[in-house]
């Protein structure tokens, strides 16, 4: 039996149910954080106390040095990377005994890139999951070590799918650690590059809705998606540009009262704000989000806009 000891790699909240778990088991050697994310080093530094397992931070530049200092000083035998910013050097990949590991929260080799939870909103995936691979030099490339599925509900926002993910993750590398700690290899399988497609980070198009071509249900996987990831899915009135952060379906309109896609066909407290999708589905906008501020969607009124009015 070989324990593992992990320096962990991490720069987002999802990774924080996995470190509470490898801490429990004391796993972790130590925990590095990019050097200006304010919002993790509060986090970690409460949950890492009294533990003994140092916080370090690193940037681009001394990242390389940070590492190999903390695998010599923490006796540290593997690494483990959740969500982090910078590309991990080569010369680190093979430095500890078991290497490096990736933990992906989305499913390769389909959803390779930076923001695999908001590509599977926004490519109407039916599933998403978390897979941990052995890291190469390639960018999310590596042969696949454990992955796991769950189904998207259509009530899943950005928000609530990265949160379930979080304890998919935590369930996994709890599993991983008990496998690392017999050994040094670990089975693994190569990634089917037929599948393989790399996603970057959106663009302002891919956020934004277009009334004329969405479906109703693509228009609220878009909105849901955008939750509270881009605060809002984009859209546009009047020259206006405004987002709209929480929408659902409320019924067909009546045959031979179907409105233009985008047309307002009530704003008012008492029926709140009733917008036409194609195929005569009308959606309910229950909140939008303007730099005034989030407000409940019949607001909208109180900016002057009325039944008639149509998004872009």
């Amino acid at each position: 039996m070989n324990p593992v000891k992990a320096i962990v790699l991490c720069n987002n909240p999802i990774a924080i149910p996995a470190i509470r778990e490898f801490l429990f088991l004391g796993n972790v050697g130590a925990v590095v954080i990019p050097a200006r994310n304010r919002e993790m080093e509060d986090i970690l530094t409460g949950l890492l106390q009294g533990s003994g397992v140092p916080l370090l931070k690193a940037d681009n530049k001394n990242l390389q040095e940070t590492v190999t200092t903390a695998i010599e000083q923490y006796g540290v035998n593997t690494g483990l990377v959740m969500t982090f910013p910078y590309k991990i050097p080569s010369a680190l990949l093979t430095l500890p005994a078991k290497g490096f590991l990736n933990f992906h929260f989305g499913l390769l080799p389909q959803r390779r890139g930076p923001q695999p939870i908001l590509w599977h909103l926004l490519k109407n995936d039916t599933e998403a999951g978390v897979t941990i691979h052995v890291m190469d030099n390639g960018i999310d490339t590596g042969p696949i070590v454990m992955q796991e599925k769950m189904p998207i509900d259509i009530k899943d926002t950005y928000g609530l799918l990265q949160n379930k993910l979080a304890y998919l993750g935590a369930k996994l590398g709890a599993n991983l650690l008990k496998i690392l700690n017999y050994g040094t290899m670990i089975p693994s399988s190569p990634q089917d590059e037929s599948l393989a497609e790399y996603l970057d980070m959106p663009t302002s198009a891919d956020l934004t809705i277009q009334w004329k071509t969405m479906e109703a249900a693509q228009i609220i996987r878009l909105i849901n998606a955008c939750n509270p990831w881009n605060k809002a899915a984009g859209t546009a009135i009047k020259n206006w540009f405004i987002g709209i952060t929480e929408a659902e379906l409320a019924g067909t309109s009546q045959p031979g009262e179907e409105k233009e896609p985008g047309t307002i066909l009530s704003c008012d407290k008492q029926n709140g704000l009733l917008v036409q999708a194609l195929a005569g589905q009308i959606l309910k906008i229950n909140i939008i989000y303007t730099q005034e501020g989030f407000f409940s969607g019949y607001r909208l009124m109180d900016f002057g806009l009325q039944a008639g009015d149509t998004f872009n």
